[in-house]
Parts: C-alpha cells; structure tokens; sequence
C-alpha cells in the first residue's frame, strides 16, 4: 500500500482491515462506574471504542451487586451517561443528548417506572451532575452560551476570532430535585453560583463535590477552561449564594476534590512540589491555611480518592510501577495498606476517574477492571475482601491469541534501575530472536500499566500477534515511581530517559529475545518526542512511527496550547532559547537515516500539526524515506472509526515492510 493512502491492494491488506475492524468497532467499554448508596445495585455506562458518527453512542447498564443479568437502563440513539444516584436510591439523575444530538441535559428517573424527565434546557449543554447529600438539590456545569450578537456576525460572514478573547467558561448551577419529577409542569429554574470571567472543571477532570451539609461546595476554578490555565487552578470554596473563598493556586490540581465527612478538611490530589511532581495526595482545611502531603516522596502515583466514612482514612487509587493499586490511607498516620484481597491476576485494571464508585457506608466497591488478556470488564468487592467479576463485555477477546506480558526491570547507564513490560510474540519459542517494536509512551508524566495492549494507541498485542517483541519502557520522568523520578528530567526531557530506552532495547537483546537486525521504534504524544530523538540520535532501528510527537521545542512552546506546563520542564523559552534548541530533535535532522511514518490529528492543539510538518520536511530535506499522516477533525487523540481503522493498517505495514516482513 506504501507510499499510496488507504489499503489498496498490497497482499493480506484487506484481510487486516477487516481484523481492525473487529477491535475498532467490536470493543465496549466502560466509561463509569456508579454503586447505589446501598451498596446494592451498580450502574455503569457502555459506550464504543471508536467513533463511527459524529458523536459517539453511550448507555447506561443496572446490575445487581451480587451478580445476575445485566438489564439496560436508558435507550437512546445517543449519549447517555454520567448516572447519579439520589441519596436514598430510588432515582438516577443522568446526561442525555437524546432532546439535541450533541448537546447534553439533565435527566431524572424513577427506578420504580416511568419515562426520564428532562430538568434542564440550557442553550450551552450541561455537565458533570451531583445530588446533595440531603437529596433536595441538584448541581451541573453549564457551558456559556453563544451571545445574539456572536450569532449575528456568524450569519453575516463577520465572524473573526480573536485569540483568548472567545472562551466558553463553564458554570455551576444548582436546581430544586423534584419530589415526583412525573408531575412537574415546567422545567427548574437553575440559579447560577460562580461569577462570569470564573471556570468550573475542564478537560483534565476537576470540577467540584458538594459539601457534607448541603450548604456549598469545594471546586477548582480556572479564569478560562484553557490547558494553561487548567494546570495551575484555584481551589474554592463556595456557598448556595455564590460567596467565594480562594483556598489558593495549586499546580497539578487536575482532579476532583472532596470534603472530608465532617466538613472540617478538603483533600485532592496536585504536585507535591511543583511542575511535574505530580499525584500527590494533599489536604488543607476547609477554612484555608496551609496545605500538606499527606505521604511525602511516596514511590507511587495517586490517581483518585475517597474518604471513608470514618473521616480519618482515606481510600485511594495509587499506580505502583507497572500495577494500579487500591489502598487505605491514614492522613495522620501516614501510613498506606492495601484495600482488597488481591486483585484478578495480571491486571493493571482502572479504578481511574468515573470507572470506581464506593458505597454510602464505605464498604463496598464498584470498578472496571482490565487483564493482559481482556478488555476492561465490572467487579465488586468488599473493603478488605476479594473481587468478584459481573460483567463478561468482550468475549470475542479469547478467540485470540495474546503474547505473554511479563513485568521486567534493568540498570541504565548511570546505575539507575528502570522498569517496564515485555510483550513476548505470540507463539514465542525460547532461544529464538524476533523483531523488537519499542514503543514510548507519552506524557511524559505516564506510564505502561498491565492492561490489553490492543487499540489504535497501544500496538503492542497487535504486534505480538505479527511475531514481534514489545518493549514497553517506563522511563526517567514515568508516573508510578514518586515524585523524584518524574522530576528527574527536569532540565534534560529526551537525555536520561532515552539512555533508559536504549538499555531496555540492550537488556532484551542480551536475554537473547530482541534480533538486532530488526528492530523498530514508534510512540504517541510525548512517545512521539522520544521516537524523534532516537531518530536523530542513532541508526539502530529500521523504521519509525512518530505520533503528535514535538520535533521543535522553540517552536512548540509559541503554538501548544500546555506552554506553562513545559515550562516546568525545560523553562522559560524566552529565557533560555538555546536551551530549547538544544534538546529539540530538528536541530540534528542530518543524523536521521530512518524511515519515518508521521501522524497527526488535523485539529490537535496539544502537539500542533506544524511540528510534524516541521520533522516531514526536515527528513525530506536530508532524503530519508518518510511520509505526513493527517486526520481531520481530530484532536491529540484519534476517535473516528476509519481513522483508527487507517493508522493501524498504516502502522503494522510501515513496520513490516521495512524489516522485511511479508
């Protein structure tokens, strides 16, 4: 099919695309969790893994905690999501877009019968439910709506946009719950708390909880819902009528914050430090004051927490190297012991965000769980107690064969120990050399965890499945090893870490498994960076797939939409340009020999396209083989179903073509 787009009809390609098929359209997955307060019934929502319309398709599911048959609760054409139960349990309140495709509403529903009600119609959509503890109120975020006077110039072509001056904030709401949503004759009439110029929540997660009383909330508040902004909010207080309490600026503040039961304290997770020391789990009183960590230079990553009914522990989600883990933590104690009795073996799981949901009493645990080998499916458990699986989501997964995952550790050049997973080829014989993919993650505040290595971002299985090893590296500035570790390439982003890479590409030749010969480099994102530093810094791979990966850093930090963020990683480009210059791989573009596959969403602001163009006419320049993939309407991350469909068919045959594989 090279250097031609689409599959063409290169031998077995059609064949293949019919394979992706499969993965692409077949997988569901669960995007939230959500235990009633009884601890008795769980709903959660399905959607698809990739995107065959314009808006994606999701529905929410009932099951009964102690297992039986999953029965759909809502049907719709479209979105349904985001289910809350009422705190005594007979009503869930949920997001739908079934009124306008595309622009989500409040809706209410009786459990014991009836049609869901529509509570709201707000011109900007709705976002991010929550019912009062007392049950008596309900709060959204609403997106600001479009002026009559912006509607006007858009009719009449006079339709300018002016750089930071066009923002839609979003805004908290509360709304009366009904007491009987059946019998009501006009919708709530919503009052607005935050004032204009203030946003609520974003594309990071955020947002508020309220607290225990009823009487307000704790939010995190940005002036726009901009990444720049979004990296370094405030905490808030805030009251039913709209007083305000700044708590103070805190970076890496990108998840939702919760009360303690007694109202007295405030926990949520930022950096430890600063920029990039972040997953740290820290509290402040609700009054304000000084905040503190509450495990200093803890080898972990917290992802999401709870506080347990007692109020003294906490119940947290931590990433441990390449495992995700649920453990009790004692803010006074400072100590942290395990949640469950173990946990489905070779998991990585993810408790992360929506996916987890805890009872009223504490006791009992909802949450979507991944192995090796299997999509994410539903389990419960008890605190203390060992999980129980529900739901069976993908069984057309093990008409599959998987390469076995195995969790593997080496030294890199400075003595530092460096951990990672090795996807070995399906079939695998020992003593046998076979192709290496080394595929980077990004971030680079991410790691590898144990889950099914097989979507249109993770290669691995897919590859595995082609006769290759898969290389899975976490590096110097990977989360799940602390804070020390994600700061250690503070100053150098692209130096230490891709000396761990290249000792992880050793150490798998050295047990015999890697083929030196055939070896291949690929990643996303940040992965995308460290693909272009290795391809200007050595001609040990035979090919490349670079994906939304940064080529300039001088560039870049004119044109991304997180230049604070880097910021923190390399400073202030307009203090120290050489320095940028120094680690951007296109300003040693003549080193490159590698052929080299670039991809990009069309409209990501994160990574934009310019520094793939930049890179595609670097490597044109010097005569390596290379070719610019774009996706239009896309973002940092590829959701359309044939634009999965095609980065996968470009990707395997990229690979192989270039080691000489068939």
């Amino acid at each position: 099919m090279w250097p031609g787009a689409g599959c063409g009809d290169a031998p077995g390609c059609l064949e293949r695309e019919q394979e992706w098929e499969t993965f692409v359209a077949s997988i569901s997955n669960i995007a939230e969790v959500a235990i009633s307060p009884d601890g008795e019934r769980i709903a959660y929502v399905l959607t698809e893994a990739s995107q065959a319309e314009p808006a994606p398709v999701m529905s929410i599911w009932i099951i009964a905690a102690d297992g039986g048959t999953p029965r759909r609760l809502t049907t719709s054409d479209g979105i349904d999501t985001n289910p809350r139960w009422s705190p005594d349990g007979t009503r869930v309140a949920f997001l739908s877009d079934r009124k306008e495709r595309g622009k989500l509403q409040l809706y209410l529903l009786s459990l014991a019968g009836g049609e869901a009600v529509r509570m709201t119609d707000h011109a900007g959509g709705v976002a991010d439910p929550a019912w009062s503890p007392d049950g008596t109120k309900l709060a959204f975020t609403g997106a600001d709506t479009e002026s009559d006077e912006d509607k006007k110039r858009k009719e009449e072509r006079n339709d300018h946009k002016i750089a930071d001056a066009d923002w839609r904030r979003s805004s908290l709401y509360v709304i009366d719950a009904p007491a009987d949503a059946a019998t009501l004759t006009s919708l709530p009439e919503p009052k607005r708390l935050t004032p204009e110029g203030m946003n609520i929540g974003g594309n990071f997660g955020g947002g508020y909880s309220w607290a225990p009383d009823s009487a307000g909330f704790v939010a995190v508040a940005t002036p726009t819902p901009k990444a720049h902004h979004q990296f370094s909010p405030d905490l808030i207080t805030l009251d039913l009528d709209g007083n305000i309490t700044n708590l103070g600026n805190f970076e890496g503040l990108l998840t939702r914050p919760y009360f303690s039961p007694d109202g007295s304290t405030i926990g949520f997770i930022g950096c430890e430090d600063k920029t990039p020391s972040f997953f740290s789990l820290r509290t402040i009183p609700a009054t304000g004051g000084e905040s503190s960590v509450v495990l200093p230079k803890h080898r972990a990553s917290f992802h999401d927490f709870r506080w347990l009914p007692d109020g003294d522990r906490m119940l947290a989600v931590t990433e441990e190297g390449q495992q995700n883990h649920l453990r009790i933590v004692d803010p006074e104690a400072r100590t942290s012991t395990s949640a469950l009795d173990g946990l489905p073996v070779g998991g990585g799981g993810s408790f992360f965000g929506a996916a987890a949901s805890l009872s009223a009493d504490g006791q009992t645990l909802a949450f979507a769980w991944a192995t090796d080998h299997a999509y994410g499916d539903l389990y419960v458990a008890k605190l203390g107690g060992a999980p129980k699986k529900l739901t069976d989501l993908n069984p057309w997964v093990r008409d599959h064969d998987w390469g076995e995952v195995r969790e593997i550790s080496w030294t890199s050049t400075d003595g530092m120990r460096i951990e990672g997973l090795l996807i070995l080829p399906v079939g695998y014989q020992e003593g046998q050399r076979y192709p290496l993919l080394l595929q980077i993650h990004g971030g680079p505040c991410a790691a590898w965890t144990r889950h099914l290595f097989a979507n249109w971002h993770d290669w691995g299985q897919f590859m595995a499945q082609r006769g290759y090893a898969v290389l899975l590296p976490n590096p110097r500035g990977s989360s799940g090893q602390g804070s020390d570790f994600l700061c250690a390439i503070v100053n150098c982003y692209g130096e230490p870490d891709w000396d761990d890479l290249m000792t992880g590409v050793d150490y798998v030749i050295e047990q015999g498994i890697a083929d030196p010969e055939r070896m291949v480099v690929g990643g996303w994102s940040g992965g995308g960076f460290l693909t272009n530093w290795t391809i200007t810094h050595t001609d040990r791979f035979k090919a490349a797939v670079s994906g939304a990966g940064i080529a300039n850093w001088v560039s870049f930090q004119g044109t991304a939409d997180v230049r604070s963020v880097f910021d923190g990683y390399l400073g202030r480009v307009d203090e120290d340009t050489e320095h940028h210059w120094r680690l951007s791989p296109i300003r040693y573009i003549k080193n490159a020999v590698t052929p080299t596959l670039i991809l990009y969403g069309e409209n990501d602001l994160r990574v934009p396209v310019s520094q793939g163009f930049e890179l595609y006419e670097g490597l044109k320049s010097r005569g390596v083989e290379t070719q610019l993939v774009m996706y239009p309407r896309e973002p940092h991350g590829i959701g359309e179903r044939k634009h999965q469909l095609d980065l996968l068919e470009r990707v395997t045959s990229w690979f192989d073509r270039h080691i000489g594989k068939a």
